[in-house]
């Protein structure tokens, strides 16, 4: 199926195969991740909601992409490696924060034994930037498939699911941690820093 899609030269597809080969890889890692003995889950169905809904975004968007109508009428060939390129710094920066949370990153929202609030690196701007390093990816992924209907498909489905995920996560973290919690909400933004 991924062959049919637009790309604006072979170089072009074995480039897209790779960065959505390498993006599935890291999701696989992220989710193969188990929390410590004595975790105590607060998941709320949120690691479901953002499976379920990553695959119904990811077969919905490359379908749309039938719609020749809703193409991209100019400039597929930069969006496309634009898109590309996005996907590549997207997974670079989720990597970077699993890897600065180390073992306390796990697929589900968990607090952990030992856990404490971590306001370091990217954490220190970002409330999730883990989240934020997949929205870029989901973002690229969308503008290399050239197409209105896909790119806006690949926006709104996974930004619900996350946006759920997110709020389930902050809850918990705000039970767990109280005031300390709370005020590392008020020096940092979710996904964008210093915006949102």
């Amino acid at each position: 199926m991924f062959f049919d899609l637009y790309s604006p030269s072979p170089l072009g597809t074995t480039l897209f195969m790779a960065c959505f080969v390498a993006w599935a890889a890291l999701e696989a890692a992220a989710n193969l991740r188990l929390g410590r003995p004595g975790s105590i889950s607060r998941d709320r169905w949120s690691r479901a909601a953002i499976m379920g809904g990553m695959v119904l975004a990811l077969t919905l968007a490359v379908t749309a992409t039938r719609a020749a109508a809703f193409n991209f009428a100019a400039g597929r060939a930069v969006s496309f490696y634009l898109g590309l390129a996005l996907m590549a710094g997207g997974m670079g920066l989720r990597a970077w924060a699993i890897a600065q949370l180390g073992g306390y990153f796990v697929p589900e929202v968990a607090i952990q034994p030992g856990q404490r609030v971590y306001d370091q690196g990217l954490y220190r701007y970002l409330r999730h930037p883990s989240y934020a390093g997949t929205f870029v990816t989901i973002l690229g992924y969308g503008l290399a498939l050239s197409n209105w209907i896909s790119l806006a498909i690949m926006l709104v489905i996974p930004g619900v699911a996350y946006g759920w995920r997110m709020r389930v996560e902050e809850a918990a973290l705000t039970e767990a941690f109280g005031e300390e919690y709370r005020a590392y909400m008020r020096r940092t933004k979710r996904i964008i820093p210093f915006i949102l």
